[in-house]
């Protein structure tokens, strides 16, 4: 079944190594949390170049092809600090999942299934859908129809997830394992940072008792008690593809954040609030930046919701933190493209780890991590495919 198109479990094990020998050296910039940004000096903790190198090179430069020119430069410096930006990216793309070796091509699963077959005409939907859901419905629905009749699978025989949100992604893996009526899955994830982590060391997940965990499942990977860091699992959502065409991240919202980090440290930083404020980890002041007029209003209106005293502060000084770190907007805004070229690498480990999961069941017959949508149009864009014998 599926010959052509089939990845062996040893071949996920080593890539799946691979990338957590990469990640041991590179998650340190994926988990940092753009909160912090500026109360912790982050810039000048990482990097070693002005930020406008990191930016001219990640954004404006073309692509190298993966394997080529390699000069066995270091990305870091001696104080561990980046200071090849050109190193830098081309050992990302290397461990980024296209460039792995282990995803089967959707046109080889076509071809595998269909032959020279003509295809089925299947439900357009543009009519009635966005161009993004449109385009997800379309592909997803011709594949699900395609392992259907290939493997001769019934109505309500198989399970299916467009864009499962945090652990129902692997929870739909887990039911379709222990579902003796589900004879196929395809699945297709979504929101990573909301996955539960078995071997996070953080407060957060000691609070939260429960299982079967979200990450990681497979065997292999859960002996090696890997974890991420929900920043860098938030890091893996960041739509690669997206920004290098120049739809670019949220800088100002994210900026207005991390300035307002630096005003709730300095002037409440010995106080009660701020003290509790850390405890429960309450970093969230919401989509209040779509809702302010201003640096001052935004300020304002956060530090009421996060229920602390802005009576001290004037709106002249509040505007002074704005114009004080405005000129280093550059430095955030550089960071994140570092964070951005690392997330395919993330986004792939995880997603090897549900491969790897189904390929150490012994009842499944063949199983593949395919590419079905644009990443343009929809940069959550791989489905984790299994079929039982």
């Amino acid at each position: 079944m599926f010959s052509a198109t089939d990845v062996g479990l040893e071949l996920v094990k080593s890539k799946i190594k691979t990338l957590t020998e990469f990640l041991d050296v590179y998650l340190k910039i994926a988990n940092v949390h753009t909160v912090d940004f500026y109360t912790e000096d982050v810039w000048n903790e990482f990097v070693a170049l002005p930020p406008e190198a990191v930016t001219s090179h990640l954004l404006h430069q073309q692509e190298g092809s993966p394997g080529a020119d390699r000069t066995g430069a270091s990305v870091w410096d001696q104080t561990q600090k980046l200071s090849d930006v050109a190193a830098y990216r081309r050992v990302t793309q290397d461990h980024a999942l296209p460039n792995l070796g282990v995803c089967t091509p959707l046109d080889d699963l076509r071809q595998e299934m269909w032959g020279d077959k003509q295809k089925d005409m299947f439900l357009k939907t543009s009519t009635f859908m966005s161009s993004k859901k449109s385009h997800e419905v379309e592909v997803m629905s011709e594949v699900i129809a395609c392992i259907a009749k290939y493997c001769n699978i019934q109505q309500d025989s198989m399970m299916v997830g467009l864009h499962t949100c945090g652990d129902l992604a692997s929870d739909t893996l887990r039911i379709f394992m222990a579902k003796p009526e589900l004879k196929a899955v395809c699945s297709v994830g979504c929101c990573y940072h909301l996955l539960s982590e078995e071997f996070e060391l953080s407060d957060d997940s000691k609070d939260c008792c429960h299982g079967p965990w979200g990450f990681p499942m497979s065997q292999y990977l859960r002996s090696s008690v890997w974890h991420c860091g929900r920043n860098a699992r938030m890091s893996a959502c960041l739509p690669l593809e997206r920004v290098t065409v120049g739809n670019g991240l949220p800088s100002e919202s994210l900026f207005y954040r991390a300035v307002l980090q630096v005003i709730i440290k300095e002037h409440y930083g010995n106080g009660k609030t701020y003290t509790t404020l850390q405890r429960t980890n309450s970093k969230h002041v919401g989509k209040i930046y779509s809702k302010s007029s201003s640096f001052v209003d935004y300020t304002r209106k956060s530090v009421e919701k996060l229920g602390m005293d802005g009576s001290k502060m004037s709106d002249s000084l509040i505007q002074g933190y704005y114009d004080r770190y405005m000129p280093r907007m550059k430095e955030l805004e550089a960071f994140n493209l570092l964070k951005v070229a690392l997330a395919p690498c993330i986004e792939g480990l995880i997603l090897l780890d549900r491969l790897c999961y189904l390929k150490e069941q012994e009842n499944v017959a063949w199983s593949a991590l395919v590419q079905l949508f644009d990443p343009l149009k929809s940069p959550r864009c791989y489905a984790v495919i299994g079929v039982k014998k």
